[in-house]
């Protein structure tokens, strides 16, 4: 958008003197179109850049300035005020004939202090003056700055939900998540998390770095647990940067070719199989527990006695959804080793790979 605007001294006309060799003679009014947008939108560690209209930079007995005194000049903090804040962070570039807008140095706008009870005005409102050579305020004009909260990166996450998520399997080690911040390279800001009461034991913030104790989750490692959590990143005690993180932390998963009894915690695999040469075979489906993670099974690869064999005709095939494997009868095939590997993708998306070995023989 932009908005027609005229210089003016009493009217919204833009006059000033010409320099004449006539001492009385009479001046000259010339009208000047600004062509400016009415509001500047960007995120948090970003920049923008306004091209002054042509009728400003052509005009060379004029000159220009900014002024912030239409947006409240609250306190920041220890001897900072918004004002100059503004002041570096908005600036005329007489030289690219532009106005430089650097996001990284304010504040998202409405942004609440959690040290104090400022708060940042709705917007920012800046004004471009126009001078004549006697100092003369010729004419103004007003352009807002709107600057939103900044983007946090998480490292190895799904992004595919519209709250990043990632699955943590139970173990005996911590589990951590890696922040960064977009577009912004840090210098005064620092992380921020504040965990519910529930979490204040096992969810930390080291740097950058979310961490989880192993005592996370179920006590027995056994049942899901979801963990909501909101990082930030803080400048002068105001919110520059936050995100949604929500992390699920789930059993480990057992996938392999026998049994397990999860009573007794007992495992019996078997994944080495003789069986008749050229007869064709059919497996029983393997184990993946816990059972509600199952999802679908992925013929990987099949070696015969160490080396590729080649599957191209499929006479070795999985069963999508249960994982058994299949050997059609074939003549062709010759006795020796087959290791199947097969991959099981989990309803969390986690994939897993276990081996099952048909020793084929001429009984």
């Amino acid at each position: 958008m932009s908005r027609l605007f005229a210089f003016g001294l009493a009217a919204a006309t833009l006059t000033f003197g010409i320099t004449s060799c006539k001492k009385d003679s009479p001046e000259i009014v010339r009208e000047l179109e600004i062509d400016l947008p009415e509001m500047t939108s960007l995120h948090y560690g970003k920049t923008a850049e306004l091209a002054l209209p042509a009728s400003v930079n052509s005009s060379g007995d004029l000159s220009l300035s900014l002024a912030f005194d239409k947006t409240p000049n609250i306190e920041i903090g220890s001897n900072k005020k918004l004002h100059d804040v503004l002041k570096d962070a908005v600036q005329l570039d007489l030289k690219k004939q532009q106005i430089n807008i650097d996001a990284a140095l304010l504040y998202p706008n409405a942004a609440q202090s959690m040290i104090s009870t400022n708060r940042i005005p709705e917007i920012y409102t800046a004004t471009l003056e126009a001078k004549t050579v006697n100092g003369k305020t010729v004419g103004e004009r007003d352009f807002q700055i709107k600057v939103s909260s900044g983007k946090i990166a998480i490292e190895h996450v799904n992004t595919s939900n519209s709250i990043p998520f990632s699955y943590a399997l139970y173990s005996d080690k911590s589990v951590e998540f890696k922040l960064a911040a977009e577009n912004t390279a840090l210098l005064h800001e620092t992380w921020y998390i504040a965990p519910s009461p529930d979490q204040k034991q096992v969810v930390s913030i080291d740097g950058s770095t979310i961490r989880f104790s192993a005592d996370a989750g179920d006590p027995a490692k056994k049942a899901e647990h979801t963990y909501d959590l909101k990082p930030m990143l803080l400048k002068d005690g105001f919110v520059v940067a936050e995100t949604d993180f929500r992390v699920v932390f789930i059993p480990q998963i057992k996938f392999f070719y026998g049994t397990y009894y999860p009573d007794l915690n007992l495992t019996i695999q078997l994944n080495l199989i003789h069986i008749g040469l050229s007869n064709g075979y059919l497996s029983a489906a393997p184990t993946l527990y816990p059972e509600n993670y199952k999802s679908t099974f992925h013929l990987v690869s099949v070696g015969l006695d160490g080396t590729a064999y080649d599957n191209s005709r499929g006479i070795f095939s999985v069963n999508q959804n249960t994982g058994a494997v299949s050997v059609k009868k074939d003549d062709s095939l010759k006795a020796g080793s087959y290791k199947i590997i097969v991959k099981a993708i989990t309803t969390t998306g986690l994939e897993y790979q276990t081996d099952l070995t048909l020793v084929m023989s001429a009984f």
